[in-house]
């Protein structure tokens, strides 16, 4: 599709409750848009070695791991699902971006809601509007990678902040 594109969300290393290195980042997540701006979000988490025992994680939690409006865009979001649970970031962010913020300014906006709330919170977000922009932002030291790629790409973009 002209206007469609991919972002993918996915962390570098993590550490778990247990001293255990995690690859790959705690979340995985995909926003995916097409031509008739249909948009569609996914996430899966790996968060075991962060994950309080009894509780599921926070990808199958709506607005906590990925959230989506049709009529806005989407966003995904990593880092300690307690946290990103209680706080849900992924619908902070598209709801900023319904009222007019640019996807960059969305999830800094969200990020800095939950940075407010809990101080040493980690973690990111990548959100996509309609029209094919996206941004992404984080909390904390950790690098955080993200992917984008688009038809007018001749390759895939990976970004780090």
């Amino acid at each position: 599709d002209e206007a469609g594109g991919i972002v993918e969300s996915r962390g570098d290393k993590a550490v778990g409750r247990e001293g255990s290195s995690i690859a790959g980042g705690l979340t995985v997540g995909m926003i995916a848009l097409n031509s008739h701006r249909d948009i569609a979000v996914a996430a899966s988490t790996n968060g075991l070695g962060f994950k309080i025992p009894g509780r599921i994680g926070d990808a199958a939690i709506p607005g906590a791991g990925a959230h989506a409006d049709g009529s806005v865009g989407a966003a995904v979001a990593t880092g300690d699902g307690d946290i990103m649970s209680v706080y849900l970031p992924a619908f902070r962010a598209v709801e900023h971006m319904a009222q007019g913020m640019t996807p960059t300014e969305a999830c800094e906006e969200a990020l800095r809601y939950v940075r407010g709330k809990q101080p040493a919170a980690t973690g990111a977000l990548v959100c996509a509007n309609i029209y094919g922009e996206y941004g992404a932002a984080k909390i904390g030291s950790r690098s955080f990678f993200y992917s984008v790629r688009n038809v007018k790409m001749s390759s895939t973009r990976i970004n780090n902040i």
